[in-house]
């Protein structure tokens, strides 16, 4: 049996739709002339069937015969209601013992469940777990066009009436085999033999739609949105369907609707004034968004009570959204068929946040994405708390980002939450875990632990990885709320969670019946691929929330499910040349040419049916048409099928007007901020350090933004080694080493203090976790150039010792405090920091200062060359008047692989003396209420993070440094 030998089909009849018409007019038109059919065939409009493609248009078809023809309404289904109908009657598909060997299970078109099932079935293959162990991105990539395949086959078997499937399959084999049956890719042609014989099986003993075919009814009415019918869909189930009641004596007919011409249209009278579309064209998608939803709002005010909604069409879901979220507030009731991703709902990301969360490899910032969800509940947060555990979390992220862990749960033990740690860790940056972090790092991890422990397991079960989930969130304290989330309960509706509870599972071993798929009990995976299924899962549904009550005033809907239906008006933002008209091209291993020999749809069709559905929706009264000009650097053209539906159907395309209200606002620049002390209620800092005042030199408003009111950026939890862990660990190696160097007793060479220098190193990297797994990658580099960077800092400390110096401390603490009563009553200015390093030498008659620098040696020559404006050697040499013996010398000690070399602060007395004078008058002046200015000037402002605080880009004149200061 050839394609062409197929029963013949049924002529449809064209319904008109004249532009600019009134849906529900043509409705009752279509009513009257059905009604006249019905009378001519002899048949009972009570026991008549009428399909009709989509069920946003039962309640139209209804609604017309009741008001146009009265007395007994037909029945009106969809053919998927009409199959519900029949759901006592479906039959059960089973495979016999070969077939079960083979395939393991019927085809499910269920794409998530069928993967599964294929992935198990294949994998009993040796060939496919060698190639799965190879590539595996490739193997999965085959499981998903053997199951795109099968699903495309069983559809085109399901429209197909069950008498007539033997011959249709057959002839697919043999085309098959013609049109792959040579050349590259055997093992694609394998897989897709594969896929056929799987959805042949799945047919043999009958579907789940197969009771419609039964169907006898006293006449059968189809209504089509247009003359072309997709393979496989429920339109052309629904026409196979007839065709074989047609073939058992029951009357049928089929209308098509289809857009009149224009010359019928007037020959009819109707629509005589010609259709107008207006197109707006938006700068980007941002700017295509607020004109769509401005035109609503428009066209919603225009609208008068009880007219049909103002319909949406989603040709581009990311423009959808944008509107969507701009209506609301708006007053409007916005009713939304085509929902969104339940994967993109708060619910699901805190499902997925809690799984990523319970990794061993978790990072800090996926546990801290978990905590503050929302989605967390402790148990008697004011027993454990405080305050509550928002408070906590923000503990518990202050002290990671201080310590820098980057793993949430590897580098940490509860042991280390609780101590500083061993080997006089006050000079390392570990400091203790506050209380409350620590109740709630301890709560989450107890938490996650019915995860953790099957992500170590060997390869669980999908229905032991649910039931942890489970398990899991129920410990959170968030199921309640879960549940009464709309979207939280259709998440758990969806991973059937409810089949895994303790009773259902007692009533499952009684009964046999667990609730769940046999393939959650035999699927295996670990915790990478139940997070991917997982993924898959959450983007396979879609979230539609539940419209209000009554009619709504906007309605948004796809371009499939708006022909036929009454809108006040069409707004149809995205109709541009990617989204609206485009020809889409296959994919899969099921090509154009494939397709088209097998009778499945092509990219042709589908775009014809596309164009029907298009035309009817523009029969309605009022359209607005929006596209962007670009996207990114790529321009976009509005869709050519605007112009073809102008020519085709006598259309009028007019230019839109931005319909935003314009204001006009006059301009108002910002002067420059100019904080005071006294105004604000704000005192002075305690103490100053000398990076505090180095940012009062450079621009008084970050002073009093960073300092004052100890604004701070958050720092970044990333992977790698931040340029302070490698400062924090190389002063510690320093210290380190020559603690130790002064204990030797024994005399020592330079290999020697290489040696011991190395040995430092690498404790001191241990202790601060850098050899750990996770670290280790990171540091790595570093470590390797360990043995250069020892034998340069142990040579130039050879030398530095030739000239007679001598290390006295290290990691020296400082503080000064000076009385500027004379100037100001009572006010004290405290001076703190801690010095890397103080040197003597002749007998303490001489003292230097050393601060340890790496990276560039450059900023730090020019620094010293600059005497008075270093801030650093001079602040620290100020702390030290008084505190060491001799005459003070001060010097930064830039330490590379290559060399290290001193670089020396000429007058470094000279300079902590005027640095002394000129913060004291600083102080003073900030005291008595000077105005704290932004500078606004120098490389320093171009990297401010209190730039945004100050408006620096707004200010209506630039300050010169002197009106700046304090």
């Amino acid at each position: 049996m050839t394609f062409a030998e197929t029963p013949p089909p049924i002529t449809p009849q064209t319904w008109p739709w004249h532009p600019g018409c009134d849906a529900a007019a043509a409705w009752q038109g279509w009513a009257r002339e059905a009604s006249a059919w019905l009378r001519s065939q002899g048949a009972e409009p009570r026991s008549a069937l009428v399909t009709v493609p989509v069920g946003a248009v039962l309640a139209s078809a209804r609604q017309a015969w009741a008001q146009a023809v009265g007395g007994w309404v037909p029945r009106i289904e969809t053919i998927a209601s009409l199959a519900e109908t029949h759901s006592w009657a479906r039959a059960t598909p089973v495979l016999d013992p070969a077939e079960q060997e083979v395939f393991g299970a019927v085809v499910s078109l269920d794409a998530i469940e069928d993967r599964m099932q294929a992935a198990r079935s294949l994998g009993r293959q040796a060939w496919a777990r060698q190639w799965a162990g190879r590539d595996r991105r490739g193997y999965e990539f085959a499981l998903d066009q053997v199951v795109d395949a099968a699903h495309a086959w069983l559809r085109a078997l399901q429209a197909t009436p069950p008498a007539h499937r033997p011959l249709l399959i057959e002839a697919w084999r043999h085309t098959l085999q013609e049109q792959m049956g040579q050349g590259p890719g055997g093992r694609e042609r394998l897989l897709l033999a594969w896929a056929l014989e799987w959805s042949a099986v799945s047919a043999e003993g009958g579907l789940t739609m197969d009771a419609v075919y039964a169907e006898r009814p006293s006449a059968w009415l189809a209504v089509t949105v247009g003359a072309t019918v997709l393979p496989g869909s429920e339109g052309a189930l629904m026409l196979a369907a007839q065709r074989v009641a047609r073939d058992a004596g029951v009357p049928v007919n089929w209308w098509a609707a289809e857009v009149a011409s224009a010359p019928s249209a007037q020959a009819a009278g109707a629509g005589a004034a010609p259709a107008r579309m207006t197109v707006s064209a938006g700068s980007d998608l941002l700017d295509e968004a607020r004109q769509a939803a401005a035109q609503v709002l428009v066209s919603a005010a225009e609208r008068q009570e009880g007219a049909p909604p103002v319909g949406v069409l989603a040709l581009d879901r990311g423009v959808v959204r944008h509107v969507r979220a701009l209506l609301e507030g708006s007053g409007l009731s916005v009713a939304d068929e085509t929902g969104w991703l339940l994967s993109t709902t708060r619910a699901a990301a805190a499902c997925t946040r809690l799984l990523a969360a319970s990794s061993p490899r978790a990072s800090t910032d996926e546990l801290l994405d978990w905590l503050k969800s929302g989605w967390v509940q402790t148990a008697d947060p004011a027993d454990l708390f405080a305050r509550d555990d928002r408070h906590a979390t923000g503990l518990l992220e202050r002290w990671c980002r201080r310590q820098g862990l980057i793993s949430a749960w590897s580098m940490l033990t509860e042991r280390d939450a609780a101590e500083p740690g061993e080997d006089d860790a006050s000079h390392l940056s570990h400091q203790r875990m506050p209380d409350e972090a620590q109740v709630l790092w301890a709560w989450a991890r107890q938490v996650v632990r019915p995860l953790q422990a099957l992500w170590t397991a060997p390869r669980p079960t999908l229905q032991q990885w649910l039931q942890a989930l489970r398990q899991s969130i129920m410990q959170s304290g968030v199921q309640e709320a879960l549940l009464a989330d709309p979207a939280g309960a259709l998440l758990w509706e969806t991973l059937r969670l409810d089949a895994l509870a303790e009773d259902a599972t007692d009533r499952a071993r009684a009964t046999g019946a667990t609730g769940l798929p046999e393939s959650h009990r035999v699927t295996r995976m670990d915790g990478a691929g139940f997070q991917r299924w997982l993924g898959e899962v959450l983007e396979a549904v879609t979230f539609r929330p539940q419209a209000e009550p009554g009619r709504p005033d906007v309605l948004i809907t796809t371009l499939a499910r708006a022909a036929l239906r009454p809108f006040h008006a069409v707004v149809m933002p995205g109709a541009d040349e990617k989204q609206l008209g485009a020809l889409a091209s296959p994919q899969g291993w099921l090509g154009v040419r494939l397709r088209e020999a097998m009778g499945l749809v092509t990219p042709v069709q589908a775009r014809q049916a596309q164009w029907e559905a298009f035309r009817l929706v523009a029969t309605r009264p009022t359209l607005h048409a929006l596209h962007r000009v670009a996207e990114g650097s790529e321009p976009l053209e509005a869709s050519a099928w605007l112009a073809r539906w102008a020519a085709t159907d006598g259309g009028e395309l007019q230019s839109g007007e931005d319909p935003r209200p314009w204001q006009s606002c006059q301009a108002r620049p910002m002067a420059p901020p100019r904080p005071v002390l006294g105004a604000h209620d704000i005192g002075l800092p305690a103490q100053l350090s000398a990076t505090h005042y180095e940012v009062l030199r450079q621009c008084p408003y970050r002073f009093f933004a960073q300092v004052i009111l100890r604004l701070q950026t958050q720092d970044e939890l990333e992977e790698g080694l931040a340029r302070s862990d490698q400062g924090s660990w190389l002063h510690e190696t320093l210290r380190r080493f020559h603690a130790l160097r002064d204990q030797r007793l024994a005399l020592a060479n330079e290999q020697d203090d290489i040696d011991l220098w190395l040995a430092a190193a690498q404790a001191a990297a241990r202790d601060m976790g850098l050899l750990s797994d996770g670290m280790r990658p990171h540091f790595r580099p570093h470590e390797v150039a360990l043995p250069d960077l020892a034998r340069a800092y142990v040579g130039w400390l050879g030398q530095h010792e030739q000239d007679g110096w001598r290390v006295r401390a290290c990691e020296v603490e400082r503080e000064r405090v000076i009385d500027l009563g004379d100037a100001c009553a009572d006010l004290r200015l405290r001076m703190v920091g801690q010095l890397d390093r103080v040197d003597v030498r002749h007998g303490g008659r001489e003292s230097m200062v050393i601060d340890y620098k790496t990276g560039s040696a450059i900023p730090l020559k020019q620094k010293v060359k600059a005497g008075a404006e270093d801030t650093q050697l001079a602040f620290y040499a100020a702390l030290s008047e008084g505190e060491v013996p001799g005459e003070l010398q001060a010097a930064y000690v830039h330490i590379d692989a290559r060399k290290v070399e001193t670089l020396r602060h000429a007058d470094i007395q000279d300079s902590a003396v005027q640095l002394i004078g000129q913060l004291s008058r600083d102080w003073v002046r900030m005291h008595q209420g000077a105005p704290l200015r932004a500078l606004g000037d120098g490389a320093a402002c171009e990297h401010c993070a209190m730039r945004g605080l100050c408006r620096r880009d707004h200010w209506s004149a630039q300050p010169t440094p002197q009106e700046a200061r304090p």
